[in-house]
């Protein structure tokens, strides 16, 4: 739910614009405030997504001040400053629907998740409807709702607030330059150094988890991040057809943080009894914790309380692009191109200073070309393509490429004013034959692919103004597929449409060791392809001219296909299909007034079987002693092979007739 609003506001003046020194000055805001309700997204006192109820106060302040002086000529040179300011001042408690509960006396609680308390819960109560609780307390309903047990989990009150401030500031300089004969040349250098706070994060909660009634947090963090970016581009006419550019880029970005929760205080029963009157508040302010006397922990993606947790992101990027481009005729030009890039990623437990200290670097040397053509056959006809390589020495994850290949092609063609033909092949080939981070793996070769190939072709038909065709038709297919490792594979069984053992992500000839024993694991290829069919034809009529009509129908099919690991889980989207055919009329009644009306129908459904093909009938992990045994899905209940095409779910169909009318005045 959102019922917020936003407001904004912009203003830029320029000052002496066709003089050789120009100011510019300038000032926006922007403020989003409102309340909203969305999921927690992490755990609350052992619960996890619970509806908060937020009220939004975020806003921005921009401002940017800039002096350009163009010395001679045809040259500029710009001094620019950008300053940003960001101020989050969000709160959030606990979304009132949940408190549909009572204790005792009145007070409204909500159940947690894990609400069913071992320790405290007595016999044959439900926590989380309230059934039972009344015949054991009379019924009171001041609020008109169940009484619950005062021994189940609940939560009376929850607030979270986490102020955040950013101050964003960035210089740039730039030039821009023909004034030298056959040269003509741009660049920019830009320095940023920005800082983030969260001076107090404050988070509480009120209720019982066990035997906890409050656990309060507090903690701080900040960040900074500094940036520093060149770009450079210079082409030169050498002769009167041929031209040489480079462009080169630069950019390195350092971003250090860390984060502290500073107390954590939490007030506890003594007995597991909620009415017990002996409570014990415990501030928890060590890296060891007095309870238990181990090292303390708080909620999920925190550090431990009293120790700082530092951390460093960084990558550096150095790109050369040098292209020549050659006029061999006055209808055919020619364009070769050299790619080089090194980028170099640093990421890890930083120092108390923000740098260095267990950063692992990761750099990637990237080489490759680019040959690209454009021909004009005759004055109506048009091709241009080019054809891409790239090969990378490394990389960071598994599915980015070692290797690339891009393959492009596009053409139009008019044989008439009022008609236009053009057609275009796009193909992006991308592998990781290798291992990751160019490192050998206890997994073995990846042998990531994936590829995205696409090719459409369109008619546009207008003999008059009266009426006139569009067609189009694409088709694509988008793959792609990584090596994995398939735990619960018999030992001598091959998974049909698996991969071999041989240089397979599995380990071989020993089996990976789980916790406690050797666990059997087969090779698979984990896959999704989706091949999809788009087609749409529109008529345009207009019998006369204050009537105007648009009718079509598009149409996107989808038969794809992907690996399975759960045995109920179906292709769903990868097999779809969603038609909107439509209709638009417009009439103009006189020379200001013109009525509108529109029709369309959004249909989608999925269908047709799907499902994993095999399943292991062990309810316990397989070993090399005891493996699995695979037999056909279909032979099982329960599993999409036996069940409906749209798996154990509602069915995933939906259509909607939208019909529009509409004026449009003018005075």
């Amino acid at each position: 739910m959102f019922n917020t609003v936003r407001r904004m506001t912009d203003t830029k003046l320029t000052l002496l614009p066709l003089s050789k020194v120009t100011f510019r000055v300038g000032y926006s805001q922007n403020v989003f405030q409102g309340p909203s309700q969305s999921p927690s997204g992490y755990q609350v006192a052992g619960s996890y997504d619970l509806l908060l109820q937020e009220y939004q106060r975020n806003s921005t302040d921009d401002w940017t001040g800039s002096v350009e002086w163009k010395p001679v000529s045809r040259t500029r040179l710009t001094y620019e400053e950008q300053v940003t300011h960001y101020k989050g001042d969000s709160s959030f408690s606990m979304a009132p629907q949940y408190f549909n509960l009572q204790e005792a006396d009145g007070n409204r609680v909500a159940v947690l998740q894990n609400y069913d308390n071992p320790i405290n819960k007595p016999v044959g109560i439900t926590c989380n409807a309230g059934v039972g609780a009344a015949s054991i307390y009379p019924a009171q309903t001041p609020n008109g709702l169940p009484i619950v047990d005062p021994a189940c989990n609940v939560i009376t009150s929850y607030s979270r607030s986490q102020p955040t401030r950013e101050i964003f500031p960035t210089e740039i300089f730039r030039l821009q330059s023909s004034s030298i004969k056959n040269v003509t040349m741009n660049g920019n250098v830009r320095y940023t150094y920005a800082n983030t706070s969260l001076p107090n994060y404050y988070d509480d909660f009120q209720g019982l988890a066990g035997t906890s009634r409050e656990i309060t947090y507090a903690g701080n963090a900040r960040a900074n991040r500094e940036a520093i970016a060149a770009d450079y581009g210079v082409t030169w006419q050498a002769l009167k057809k041929l031209s040489i550019s480079d462009q080169i880029d630069y950019s390195n970005v350092h971003q250090p943080g860390v984060a502290n929760i500073t107390s954590l205080t939490t007030v506890t029963s003594a007995t597991p009894n909620i009415n017990s009157a002996t409570l014990t508040p415990t501030v928890i302010n060590t890296p060891i914790n007095p309870a238990t006397d181990k090292p303390t922990s708080t909620f999920e993606g925190s550090p431990s309380v009293a120790t700082p947790q530092f951390d460093f992101f960084g990558q550096k990027f150095i790109t050369n692009n040098l292209t020549a481009a050659y006029d061999l005729t006055d209808r055919t030009t020619f364009t070769l191109t050299y790619h080089y890039q090194q980028h170099t990623i640093g990421e890890g437990a930083a120092n108390t200073t923000g740098y260095l200290s267990g950063i692992s670097n990761y750099t990637i040397n990237e080489n490759g070309g680019t040959f690209g053509i454009n021909v004009q056959p005759a004055n109506n006809w048009n091709i241009n393509g080019s054809v891409e390589v790239l090969y990378a020495d490394n990389v960071l994850t598994p599915v980015a490429p070692r290797e690339l290949q891009h393959y492009r092609i596009h053409t139009t063609y008019r044989p008439k004013t009022w008609a236009t033909f053009s057609g275009a092949y796009n193909d992006l080939e991308r592998h990781n034959n290798t291992n990751n981070t160019g490192t050998a793996s206890v997994d073995g070769p990846l042998q990531h692919v994936d590829h995205s190939r696409i090719v459409s072709l369109n008619a546009d038909l207008m003999p008059n103004e009266h009426y006139g065709f569009d067609i189009s038709y694409a088709y694509s297919d988008v793959y792609t597929a990584t090596n994995i490792c398939f735990l619960g594979q018999a030992a001598s069984t091959t998974i049909p449409g698996a991969a071999t053992l041989t240089g397979t992500a599995c380990p071989s000839p020993a089996p990976r060791t789980g916790s406690g024993a050797p666990y059997n694991f087969g090779p698979a290829k984990d896959f999704m392809n989706a091949p999809t069919q788009y087609a749409s034809v529109a008529l345009a009529l207009s019998p006369i001219d204050k009537f105007h009509a648009n009718i079509g129908y598009r149409l996107n099919l989808v038969n794809g296909s992907r690996f399975f690991n759960d045995p109920r889980d179906v292709n769903g989207s990868l097999v779809s299909n969603y038609q909107t055919p439509f209709v638009n009329l417009s009439y103009a009644m006189r020379k200001n007034l013109i009525w509108k009306g529109e029709y369309n129908y959004f249909g989608y459904g999925e269908g047709g079987p799907s499902g994993a093909q095999y399943c292991n009938t062990s309810s316990t992990l397989p070993t090399l002693t005891s493996p699995a045994l695979v037999v056909p899905c279909s032979t099982l209940p329960n599993t999409a092979m036996s069940g409906p095409a749209y798996g154990f779910t509602a069915p995933r169909n939906f259509h909607a007739n939208n019909i529009t009318v509409g004026a449009h005045y003018e005075f």
